[in-house]
C-alpha cells in the first residue's frame, strides 16, 4: 500500500503552541541538513587531500629516483665522450644526445676560467706563431684570434679549437703553451641541467617538462 503523501500544514490553523513546535521543527530540519552537507564536504576534503597528497608523494619520489638515474647515465655518458673527444675533455660538459625522435641535453651550470699560467701559454704560443707564420699574416691572425680576450677572459670555446690543433705542430714553444693553457684551466662548477625532447609530427623539438630543479 502506497503511504500518503504528507498533506502541508496550514500554519493560520495551529495554536500558538503548536505553531512555535512547528516552527522549531522546521528550523532542526534546516540545522540537520546543513550538517549533513558539512559532513559531506568535510568527508570529500579529507579523502581529497590524502588522495592528491599521497598521490604526490609518490610521483616525487619517482621523480627523485628518475633524476638521480638520469644524472648517472648522463655522467657516464660523458665520461666515455672524454676518451675520445678531445673537445669534451677540457670542456665544460655540455652535450647533448639523439636518436629518433629523442634528445637528451646535459648542461653544467658555472665559469670556466684560467688562472695566471695562461699568461705564460699565450707568451709561449705567441712566439711559436710569429717564428712559424712570420709571412703567413691570415694564419697568424687566425691563431690569434683563438687567444682574444673579453674583459680579461679567454673563451673557453676558443681555446678548444687550439686544443684540437695540438698534435699538427711539434714545435717547444707551440707545445708548452698548450700544456699551461690545460694546466691553468678550471671550471667552478655550481649545478647540472638536464633537458628532455622529443619530436612532433612536424620535426619540431618539443620540451618534456618535468621540473627536476626544485627536487
Amino acid at each position: 500500500m502506497e503511504s500518503e503523501e504528507k498533506k502541508p500544514i496550514d500554519l493560520s490553523q495551529l495554536s500558538p503552541e503548536e505553531l512555535q513546535a512547528e516552527l522549531d521543527r522546521r528550523n532542526a530540519d534546516i540545522i540537520a541538513g546543513k550538517q549533513r552537507q558539512r559532513k559531506a564536504y568535510e568527508d570529500l576534503k579529507e579523502q581529497t587531500i590524502i588522495s592528491l597528497c599521497t598521490g604526490a608523494l609518490t610521483i616525487n619520489e619517482t621523480l627523485k629516483a628518475f633524476k638521480l638515474k638520469a644524472f648517472e647515465d648522463m655522467q657516464t655518458i660523458y665520461e666515455m665522450l672524454k676518451e675520445y673527444s678531445s673537445r669534451h675533455a677540457d670542456g665544460k660538459g655540455n652535450f647533448r644526445i639523439e636518436h629518433g625522435n629523442y634528445r637528451v641535453s646535459y648542461k653544467r651550470q658555472g665559469k670556466p676560467t684560467f688562472d695566471e699560467r695562461s699568461h705564460q701559454a699565450e707568451k709561449h704560443i705567441i712566439d711559436f706563431v710569429n717564428s712559424k707564420f712570420e709571412n703567413d699574416v691570415d694564419t697568424k691572425d687566425l691563431v690569434m684570434s683563438l687567444l682574444e680576450r673579453k674583459k680579461g677572459e679567454l673563451d673557453i670555446n676558443l681555446v678548444q679549437k687550439l686544443y684540437a690543433m695540438e698534435d699538427r705542430f711539434q714545435d717547444e714553444n707551440w707545445k708548452r703553451g698548450i700544456e699551461l693553457l690545460k694546466e691553468s684551466y678550471s671550471f667552478s662548477h655550481s649545478k647540472d641541467y638536464i633537458g628532455f625532447e622529443v619530436k612532433n609530427d612536424k620535426g619540431e623539438w618539443l620540451p618534456i617538462n618535468l621540473q627536476f630543479s626544485n627536487i
